[in-house]
């Protein structure tokens, strides 16, 4: 799957899921240490991140990767600050040569191709973290989830590359289906 319908899939995939996130924002994530409203808020920040990142500058909204934002992004309408931050990271992604070139991010300079990997994996999975926490299907597609999966692979396959972001892989259940499988291997139970 290229680069760009990969991000531009997990944006969507994720957007159905904030949807219907409402009415549901203290409920609990398997993010343990944020509920449904800071899980959003995560991934508010994290796409306002990533347009600043793609265009090399300074972000809209400060915020460490992994973080929080120092404000409350989703507000009254998590769906439509959601839909802003969607449309600002995927024109960046989309603009010029910014799926190739090397861009300075707070981790040291990383090629275009592992900025969107990293991206695309977080948005998805989250997406997941909130439909798993919201009580909405979990089953993402098929190709995306192999997709980050195959990137997951490369990216955190040593214990040093998931310190401190993420948790140690579990072990999918026999016959698991490629969604178990990459949240599995992020440490999640499915």
């Amino acid at each position: 799957m290229e680069l760009f319908p990969a991000f531009e899939g997990a944006v969507a995939s994720t957007a159905e899921i904030v949807k219907a996130t409402p009415g549901q924002l203290d409920a609990p994530t398997p993010c343990a240490e944020w509920d449904v409203r800071a899980l959003l808020n995560h991934v508010i920040g994290t796409l306002w991140l990533s347009e600043a990142l793609f265009a090399d500058q300074p972000p809209r909204y400060p915020m460490a990767p992994g973080g929080l934002p120092p404000a409350d992004l989703a507000g009254g309408d998590p769906a439509a600050a959601y839909a802003e931050a969607a449309a600002a990271a995927l024109a960046a992604a989309g603009a010029g040569d910014a799926l190739t070139r090397v861009h300075p991010t707070p981790l040291g300079d990383m090629p275009g191709p592992g900025l969107a990997g990293f991206t695309t994996l977080d948005i998805l999975v989250h997406g997941w973290d909130l439909a798993k926490a919201t009580g909405q299907p979990t089953d993402l597609d098929g190709r995306l989830a192999a997709h980050a999966l195959g990137f997951a692979g490369q990216a955190l396959a040593t214990p040093e590359s998931r310190a401190g972001r993420i948790g140690p892989a579990l072990a999918p259940a026999e016959g698991a289906g490629v969604t178990s499988q990459l949240v599995a291997f992020l440490g999640r139970r499915p």
